[in-house]
């Protein structure tokens, strides 16, 4: 019999587990009592526990990153026995950084150790071996060895990959290697971009993503004019609903920002400590720097896929293992399970990496720990707008029902999408407050009810209410 974490973002349900993992449970096998061969059997089946015990906990764990799955993984292995070595291998230097809270930096409001969440004494403490600002060259999974980039290699019992994704840089002349060239995953990306803020003026962005969108407020606000260049025809192309894609791009030029849709960059001049940025529909602009957000790809350059499937990322089962044996995966890099789809899909989420890291450090130390996935979820504050973005808002299908409500006078905003009636996505704006209800709604697979015969185009506010709370029955 195995557990499953429900401690994370996969069920919107609190389950008590603690950042050390202490929630985590071992499954130990049943013991039997039957007379004198009843005791027999007991002692059998306690030294056969004890040796499993032994070696599980001798073995050599290796863990390839260092951001928030990496950590939760030590301190789930740790908290669940594991007593062996573990060893850390990344190629930055220096301790896990949440790049989640750079534009919290950028703005002012946190300080820059503050992105640095576990602190330096971390490794230390859970008596980790650390290699750091060496890259991996290879991962041989068959044979079970890592070649670093010094050419040092070293071998494992159980591995973990957690090394999550980098910013997705567009093959684009003058692009990759100006220093006015800006990306937000890393913390000299990061010092680097906040020594410029006091002095630029112009700003351009690509692509018109959450993080896009969340700095080009944070560049105005810094007395910056911004230009958002997206190759989509629409904001936040991935997480928004046309309808809702439309009502942000009206709000954001609202405040002023030269917003551009359907525009492509061609190549960028540099000189004379400016950029020019030249378009394919032939107009140019010249920026003080250029901002990339169009999106990251997951890191396994250094993986062999005859020996590891792969799609967007590794591809893992509930216990985060990979097709290779002792091989796991957790984080951006990893292509688990979504509960609602039933397929597998990348979803780049800070507590969602924690949560898979705490399953997989658990497994490796020999627990049987299970992680059901989770949807695409983010709430983002940006130009006065709150914005939520649940589950699969781009189902298309016969039995696809889609309801808007726009409210003028508060602001807020609803696209609710069913299918056969149950609850497969949200967006809402300023209007968050059941997100975790509609969360657990969209995961338990709850339907409507078919007799309320409400309108699909703009019902009330008291109607979408009515909806929410008919959100009640089970349905698979």
């Amino acid at each position: 019999m195995h557990r499953t974490d429900r401690s994370g973002p996969g069920t919107g349900l609190r389950a008590g587990l603690s950042d050390s993992g202490a929630g985590f449970r071992t499954n130990r096998p049943a013991v039997q009592r039957k007379g004198r061969q009843g005791l027999k059997g007991h002692s059998d089946g306690l030294l056969s526990e004890f040796r499993s015990r032994e070696v599980t906990q001798s073995r050599r764990l290796i863990i390839v990153g260092n951001g928030g799955a990496a950590v939760h993984a030590v301190r789930a292995a740790r908290a669940a026995g594991h007593q062996g070595p573990i060893h850390m291998i990344s190629d930055a230097a220096g301790p896990a950084f949440n790049p989640m809270l750079a534009p919290y930096f950028l703005a002012g409001k946190i300080p820059f150790e503050a992105c640095f969440p576990f602190g330096k004494d971390f490794y230390e403490d859970h008596h980790v071996t650390c290699d750091f600002g060496v890259p991996v060259a290879a991962l041989d999974a068959l044979n079970r060895e890592i070649c670093l980039g010094n050419n040092k290699r070293i071998f494992y019992d159980r591995c973990l990959v957690a090394t999550g994704a980098s910013p997705i840089l567009p093959k684009i002349p003058g692009l990759r290697h100006s220093p006015r060239i800006f990306s937000l995953r890393t913390p000299r990306d990061t010092i680097r971009l906040h020594a410029t803020l006091a002095r630029a003026k112009k700003a351009l962005i690509l692509g018109a993503s959450m993080i896009g969108i969340k700095l080009a407020q944070i560049l105005m606000d810094h007395g910056m004019t911004v230009t958002i260049a997206e190759v989509a025809e629409r904001v936040l192309s991935s997480a928004a609903h046309p309808v809702c894609s439309s009502f942000l791009a009206r709000k954001i030029r609202e405040k002023s920002v030269d917003l551009r849709l359907g525009c492509t960059l061609d190549h960028i001049d540099e000189g004379a400590g400016k950029l020019a940025c030249h378009f394919t529909d032939d107009r140019s602009l010249e920026t003080d720097l250029c901002l990339v957000a169009a999106g990251v790809h997951a890191n396994t350059g250094f993986l062999d896929p005859c020996q590891v499937a792969l799609d967007e990322g590794i591809l893992v089962n509930e216990r985060l293992e990979s097709s290779a044996p002792g091989l796991y995966a957790a984080g951006d890099v990893s292509q688990g399970p979504n509960p609602v789809s039933g397929g597998k899909k990348l979803i780049g989420l800070w507590d969602n990496a924690c949560c898979q890291g705490r399953t997989a450090g658990a497994n490796m130390a020999g627990d049987d720990t299970l992680y059901l996935g989770t949807i695409p979820h983010h709430v983002s504050t940006f130009f006065g707008v709150t914005f939520l973005h649940l589950g699969d808002v781009h189902r298309r299908g016969d039995h696809v029902r889609i309801l808007t409500n726009r409210t003028s006078v508060d602001g807020t905003f609803h696209v609710l999408v069913f299918d056969r009636a149950v609850l497969v996505g949200v967006n809402s704006l300023n209007a968050v407050q059941n997100a975790g209800m509609l969360k657990s709604a969209i995961m338990q697979k709850l339907h409507w009810s078919d007799d309320l015969n409400l309108p699909l185009e703009n019902p009330t506010q008291t109607q979408i209410e009515r909806i929410l709370t008919s959100l009640r029955t089970p349905r698979f």
